[in-house]
Protein backbone atom coordinates (compact mmCIF):
# COMPACT_ATOMS: atom_id res chain seq x y z
CA UNK A 1 0.00 0.00 0.00
CA UNK A 2 1.39 3.39 -1.02
CA UNK A 3 2.41 6.01 1.49
CA UNK A 4 -0.35 8.33 0.27
CA UNK A 5 -3.13 5.82 0.94
CA UNK A 6 -5.92 7.13 3.17
CA UNK A 7 -6.42 5.05 6.33
CA UNK A 8 -10.10 4.11 6.67
CA UNK A 9 -12.11 2.46 9.45
CA UNK A 10 -15.52 0.94 8.55
CA UNK A 11 -18.46 0.91 10.98
CA UNK A 12 -21.46 -1.17 9.89
CA UNK A 13 -23.48 -3.84 11.67
CA UNK A 14 -23.63 -6.14 8.62
CA UNK A 15 -20.58 -8.39 8.15
CA UNK A 16 -21.13 -8.71 4.42
CA UNK A 17 -21.15 -4.91 4.07
CA UNK A 18 -17.97 -4.48 6.12
CA UNK A 19 -16.14 -7.18 4.16
CA UNK A 20 -17.47 -5.91 0.83
CA UNK A 21 -16.40 -2.34 1.54
CA UNK A 22 -12.98 -3.48 2.70
CA UNK A 23 -12.38 -5.47 -0.48
CA UNK A 24 -13.77 -2.77 -2.75
CA UNK A 25 -11.81 0.08 -1.22
CA UNK A 26 -8.55 -1.83 -0.82
CA UNK A 27 -8.64 -2.80 -4.50
CA UNK A 28 -8.41 0.81 -5.67
CA UNK A 29 -4.91 1.39 -4.25
CA UNK A 30 -5.82 4.77 -2.73
CA UNK A 31 -7.31 3.48 0.50
CA UNK A 32 -6.04 1.25 3.29
CA UNK A 33 -8.76 -0.23 5.48
CA UNK A 34 -7.23 -0.35 8.95
CA UNK A 35 -10.14 -1.80 10.89
CA UNK A 36 -13.87 -2.29 11.21
CA UNK A 37 -16.58 -2.53 13.86
CA UNK A 38 -20.10 -3.94 14.04
CA UNK A 39 -21.40 -1.48 16.62
CA UNK A 40 -20.90 2.02 17.91
CA UNK A 41 -19.44 0.84 21.18
CA UNK A 42 -16.93 -1.37 19.38
CA UNK A 43 -15.98 1.46 17.05
CA UNK A 44 -15.32 3.87 19.91
CA UNK A 45 -13.05 1.33 21.58
CA UNK A 46 -11.08 0.40 18.43
CA UNK A 47 -10.74 3.67 16.51
CA UNK A 48 -8.10 5.26 18.80
CA UNK A 49 -5.65 2.38 18.36
CA UNK A 50 -6.42 1.93 14.64
CA UNK A 51 -5.63 5.60 13.95
CA UNK A 52 -7.74 6.07 10.80
CA UNK A 53 -7.79 9.26 8.76
CA UNK A 54 -11.46 8.67 7.91
CA UNK A 55 -14.26 6.69 9.55
CA UNK A 56 -17.05 5.40 7.28
CA UNK A 57 -20.06 5.41 9.59
CA UNK A 58 -23.43 3.76 9.05
CA UNK A 59 -26.33 5.47 10.85
CA UNK A 60 -28.39 2.35 11.58
CA UNK A 61 -26.48 0.56 14.31
CA UNK A 62 -27.64 -1.62 17.22
CA UNK A 63 -27.93 -0.07 20.70
CA UNK A 64 -26.00 3.10 19.91
CA UNK A 65 -27.15 4.94 16.79
CA UNK A 66 -24.75 6.41 14.26
CA UNK A 67 -25.37 10.04 15.21
CA UNK A 68 -24.52 9.20 18.83
CA UNK A 69 -21.29 7.55 17.68
CA UNK A 70 -20.48 10.60 15.57
CA UNK A 71 -20.94 12.90 18.55
CA UNK A 72 -18.59 10.74 20.65
CA UNK A 73 -15.97 10.54 17.89
CA UNK A 74 -15.87 14.33 17.77
CA UNK A 75 -14.87 14.36 21.45
CA UNK A 76 -11.66 12.40 20.83
CA UNK A 77 -8.40 14.25 21.43
CA UNK A 78 -7.54 13.65 17.77
CA UNK A 79 -10.93 13.08 16.12
CA UNK A 80 -10.90 11.35 12.73
CA UNK A 81 -12.74 12.73 9.74
CA UNK A 82 -16.14 11.08 9.37
CA UNK A 83 -18.10 10.20 6.23
CA UNK A 84 -21.63 8.99 6.89
CA UNK A 85 -22.35 6.05 4.57
CA UNK A 86 -26.02 5.12 4.73
CA UNK A 87 -29.19 4.19 2.85
CA UNK A 88 -31.06 7.09 4.46
CA UNK A 89 -31.58 10.18 2.30
CA UNK A 90 -33.56 11.99 4.98
CA UNK A 91 -33.06 15.75 5.20
CA UNK A 92 -33.13 15.86 9.00
CA UNK A 93 -30.48 13.13 9.19
CA UNK A 94 -28.25 14.94 6.68
CA UNK A 95 -28.47 18.22 8.58
CA UNK A 96 -28.16 16.43 11.93
CA UNK A 97 -24.99 14.66 10.82
CA UNK A 98 -23.52 17.91 9.48
CA UNK A 99 -24.44 19.72 12.70
CA UNK A 100 -22.61 17.08 14.74
CA UNK A 101 -19.46 17.41 12.67
CA UNK A 102 -19.70 14.84 9.86
CA UNK A 103 -17.40 15.83 7.01
CA UNK A 104 -19.35 13.97 4.35
CA UNK A 105 -22.63 12.20 3.62
CA UNK A 106 -22.78 9.47 0.96
CA UNK A 107 -25.53 7.01 0.10
CA UNK A 108 -24.71 3.30 -0.03
CA UNK A 109 -25.78 2.94 -3.66
CA UNK A 110 -22.90 5.19 -4.71
CA UNK A 111 -20.11 3.88 -6.95
CA UNK A 112 -16.66 2.89 -5.74
CA UNK A 113 -15.14 5.84 -7.59
CA UNK A 114 -17.44 8.34 -5.92
CA UNK A 115 -16.93 6.84 -2.47
CA UNK A 116 -13.17 6.93 -2.96
CA UNK A 117 -13.44 10.55 -4.07
CA UNK A 118 -15.45 11.40 -0.95
CA UNK A 119 -12.85 9.72 1.26
CA UNK A 120 -9.94 11.58 -0.33
CA UNK A 121 -11.72 14.97 -0.25
CA UNK A 122 -12.62 14.56 3.40
CA UNK A 123 -9.17 13.24 4.35
CA UNK A 124 -7.70 16.39 2.81
CA UNK A 125 -9.88 18.56 5.05
CA UNK A 126 -12.81 19.16 2.69
CA UNK A 127 -16.48 18.33 2.85
CA UNK A 128 -18.33 15.99 0.51
CA UNK A 129 -22.05 15.48 -0.04
CA UNK A 130 -22.93 13.03 -2.81
CA UNK A 131 -24.99 14.41 -5.74
CA UNK A 132 -28.18 12.72 -4.53
CA UNK A 133 -27.86 14.44 -1.16
CA UNK A 134 -27.04 17.79 -2.78
CA UNK A 135 -30.19 17.39 -4.89
CA UNK A 136 -32.18 16.59 -1.74
CA UNK A 137 -30.88 19.69 -0.01
CA UNK A 138 -31.52 21.82 -3.08
CA UNK A 139 -35.09 20.56 -3.53
CA UNK A 140 -36.03 21.62 0.00
CA UNK A 141 -35.02 25.26 -0.33
CA UNK A 142 -37.60 27.46 1.34
CA UNK A 143 -37.99 31.16 0.75
CA UNK A 144 -37.63 32.52 4.26
CA UNK A 145 -37.91 36.25 4.74
CA UNK A 146 -35.91 35.99 7.96
CA UNK A 147 -32.92 34.24 6.40
CA UNK A 148 -29.82 36.37 6.89
CA UNK A 149 -28.05 37.38 3.71
CA UNK A 150 -24.35 36.75 3.33
CA UNK A 151 -22.06 39.45 2.02
CA UNK A 152 -20.32 38.76 -1.28
CA UNK A 153 -16.97 38.16 0.44
CA UNK A 154 -18.65 35.74 2.86
CA UNK A 155 -20.13 33.88 -0.11
CA UNK A 156 -16.67 33.67 -1.68
CA UNK A 157 -15.28 32.19 1.53
CA UNK A 158 -18.17 29.73 1.81
CA UNK A 159 -17.74 28.55 -1.79
CA UNK A 160 -14.05 27.90 -1.13
CA UNK A 161 -14.92 26.01 2.06
CA UNK A 162 -17.36 23.88 0.04
CA UNK A 163 -14.54 23.16 -2.42
CA UNK A 164 -12.42 21.82 0.43
CA UNK A 165 -10.04 24.75 0.91
CA UNK A 166 -8.47 25.28 4.33
CA UNK A 167 -8.23 28.72 5.96
CA UNK A 168 -4.65 29.26 4.80
CA UNK A 169 -5.55 28.46 1.19
CA UNK A 170 -8.61 30.72 1.34
CA UNK A 171 -6.49 33.55 2.69
CA UNK A 172 -3.98 33.16 -0.14
CA UNK A 173 -6.66 33.01 -2.82
CA UNK A 174 -8.51 36.06 -1.51
CA UNK A 175 -5.33 37.97 -0.58
CA UNK A 176 -6.35 38.42 3.06
CA UNK A 177 -5.01 37.20 6.39
CA UNK A 178 -6.05 33.93 7.99
CA UNK A 179 -7.51 35.97 10.87
CA UNK A 180 -9.77 37.75 8.37
CA UNK A 181 -10.90 34.36 7.03
CA UNK A 182 -11.69 33.24 10.58
CA UNK A 183 -13.73 36.41 11.10
CA UNK A 184 -15.69 35.80 7.89
CA UNK A 185 -16.36 32.21 8.98
CA UNK A 186 -17.59 33.38 12.37
CA UNK A 187 -20.01 35.74 10.64
CA UNK A 188 -21.16 32.97 8.29
CA UNK A 189 -21.76 30.54 11.15
CA UNK A 190 -23.74 33.17 13.06
CA UNK A 191 -25.87 34.21 10.08
CA UNK A 192 -26.65 30.63 9.04
CA UNK A 193 -27.02 29.44 12.66
CA UNK A 194 -24.61 26.55 12.13
CA UNK A 195 -21.90 24.87 14.18
CA UNK A 196 -19.09 24.25 11.70
CA UNK A 197 -17.83 23.98 8.15
CA UNK A 198 -19.79 20.93 6.98
CA UNK A 199 -22.97 22.19 8.63
CA UNK A 200 -22.50 25.56 6.90
CA UNK A 201 -22.06 23.90 3.52
CA UNK A 202 -25.14 21.71 4.01
CA UNK A 203 -27.33 24.66 5.01
CA UNK A 204 -25.90 26.82 2.21
CA UNK A 205 -26.77 24.14 -0.36
CA UNK A 206 -30.25 23.85 1.15
CA UNK A 207 -30.77 27.61 0.85
CA UNK A 208 -29.38 27.77 -2.69
CA UNK A 209 -26.43 29.96 -1.68
CA UNK A 210 -23.80 27.96 -3.58
CA UNK A 211 -25.53 27.90 -6.97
Amino acid sequence: MGSTAVRVFVVDDHLVVREGLSRMLSSCGEVEVVGSAASGEEALSLVPSAGPDVVLLDLSLPHMQGLEVLAELRKFERPPHVVVLTVHDDLDLVLGAARLGADGYVLKQTSRDELTKAIRVVAAGGQYFCPAVVALLGSTVRAQAGTARLAERELQVLRLVAAGAENREIAELLHVSTETVKTHLAHIYRKLDVTGRAHAVAVAIRQGLLE
